[in-house]
């Protein structure tokens, strides 16, 4: 096989030419709205407010830039001859913000927590195809994996695998990190502050420093209105997840400003197809599909800010690796198949949808539709937490349900966490031979065109049958004040990092 080679020349960026960016006006305090931290262990992050506070604290061994491909991170460059066996060459004196070195001991004991199903982070079957992991000396990482993954260092960028230093006890409360601010103050019914890391060294890829501010504030608040309200007062300097009602005024309004991104966010209604309930004939998962019309969800509840996906979960911005394919609104279609399936006078179906976001709007738009092929839709509305929870009626256990699929840095981790058989987050308990070799297959095809085959083939598979409807694909929708500079969302908002942000002069 070709020898696979990918390696960043940090030493060029490094010594690029300072005139390539307008110096940024150093200091000041930034300020986010953002609802209350739950947990500060990067290997246990799990909602958007502990991401995007880790994503400013901890260096990746790689990042994934905006359009997903893998970029220097700790690592300076990496390679491999035959996709199983990865090293990876940390860049020249990387250091905590205490001072002590970042060495390859402290990434061998990050990856070996993630991957410990005793320790279960969310990432152990991420990390479970990794057979071990050394450090050749202080500078090189070598992991061998059990079988090719062509993705690997993307699969490094993820952002459970913040680096924390060699033997922490307790990482939710330790918080030793290496990237260009750390955490100093956790209040956790108010904020989160963290402060410049002294001992910070990287550049931007244009030579321009990172680190612009003296400090970060993360504010706690659940009512998004009201941060939009104190983002246009002048007391906060960010908001994520702008609500599609308030865009209109933030654009209009001369203090402030949107920034929008491509991610593969997507809204998706799940459906359980296991024993005898009613999504098990793939003729009802179909009839669904059909009776969904995307275009006018996406009308009601994110108008221009989203796209109709073609209902699996390898979205447009996946580019190559997307099927284009529109989803296909046949409700006379829908119908039919539900008679020739047992259902000629439809049937209720019990819907659990989580009090968050636009959950409920596209959960009513969609029971409009329903009614259109005779399955009488009965909306439980749940708590957020208690829907993400172990309780009766969670995202598991639940017979039909709606929520969020935040961006992966490769469109298989969906399939590989959700999809394939036995995998940790099947709720729908699906199980397809055909499907499950395709991604066997994605896993360890290290020819790109061949993946990007692979990739169709499971697409098609995925519509035809899959137990998922993906009703939209959104563009991440954050806003500023109009005087922060050079700020540009992640590849999903909540990893976006401020490390390049700035106040203009």
């Amino acid at each position: 096989m070709k020898r696979l080679l990918i390696l960043a020349a940090l030493a060029a960026l490094a010594v690029c030419s300072q005139a390539a960016w307008a110096a940024p006006s150093p200091g000041g305090v930034f300020r986010v709205g953002i609802e209350a931290s739950t947990n500060l262990d990067p290997g246990f992050i799990t909602n958007p407010p502990d991401i995007l506070i880790i994503s400013q604290a901890y260096e990746h061994l790689v990042d994934i830039d905006a359009v997903y491909n893998p970029v220097p991170g700790l690592a300076a460059s990496w390679e491999s001859a035959d996709g199983k066996t990865w090293t990876f060459k940390l860049r020249d004196d990387p250091k905590f913000w205490d001072g002590s070195p970042v060495t390859a001991k402290d990434v061998v004991w990050t990856f070996n927590r993630l991957r410990d199903p005793a320790v279960g982070t969310p990432s152990v079957a991420l990390y479970a195809n990794i057979d071990t992991v050394s450090a050749a000396d202080d500078q090189t990482v070598v992991f061998v994996l059990k079988e090719t993954n062509p993705e690997f260092p993307v699969d490094c960028g993820e952002y459970h695998a913040g680096i924390i230093p060699d033997g922490t006890r307790n990482p939710a409360e330790k918080h030793m990190s290496s990237g260009a601010y750390y955490i100093r103050d956790y209040y956790p019914e108010d904020r989160v502050v963290l402060v410049k890391n002294p001992h910070f060294n990287r550049l931007a890829a244009d030579g321009s420093p990172l680190g612009n501010f003296d400090e970060v504030h993360f504010v706690f608040s659940p009512d998004i209105p009201g941060q939009v309200e104190a983002l246009r007062g002048g007391d906060l300097d960010f908001v994520g997840m702008i609500p599609i009602e308030v865009v209109g005024a933030l654009e209009a309004d001369p203090n402030t400003k949107l920034v929008l991104g491509d991610e593969n966010e997507q809204m998706v209604i799940h459906m359980r197809v296991d024993g005898d309930r009613l999504a098990k004939d793939p003729r009802v998962r179909q009839a669904l599909k059909l009776g969904t019309n995307h275009d006018d969800i996406i009308a009601a509840v994110r108008p221009g800010l989203a796209a109709a996906g073609n209902t699996t979960p390898v979205g447009p911005p996946y580019k190559e690796y997307y099927l284009d394919q529109k989803p296909v609104y046949d409700p006379a279609k829908a119908k039919a198949l539900l008679a020739e399936a047992g259902y000629p006078d439809g049937f209720d179906l019990r819907f659990m949808v989580p009090t968050w976001a636009q959950n409920s709007q596209i959960a009513t738009v969609w029971a409009q539709q329903m009614a259109q092929i005779g399955v009488k839709v009965d909306i439980n509305l749940i708590p957020s937490d208690q829907y993400y929870s172990d309780a009766p009626d969670n995202w598991l256990e639940c017979d039909f349900g709606i929520g969020p699929w935040g961006t992966r840095g490769t469109p298989v981790t969906y399939y590989n966490l959700a999809y394939v058989t036995g995998a940790m987050w099947n709720g729908a308990h699906w199980s397809d031979p055909e499907f499950d070799a395709l991604v066997a297959q994605i896993n360890q095809e290290m020819d790109k065109g061949k993946r990007i085959e692979l990739y169709k083939k499971s697409q098609e598979i995925f519509i035809e049958r899959g137990p998922a409807i993906t009703v939209y694909v959104q563009k991440a929708t954050a806003a500023t004040r109009t005087n922060v500079e050079n700020l540009t969302l992640g590849y999903a908002w909540i990893t976006t990092r401020f490390w390049e942000a700035y106040f203009a002069k």
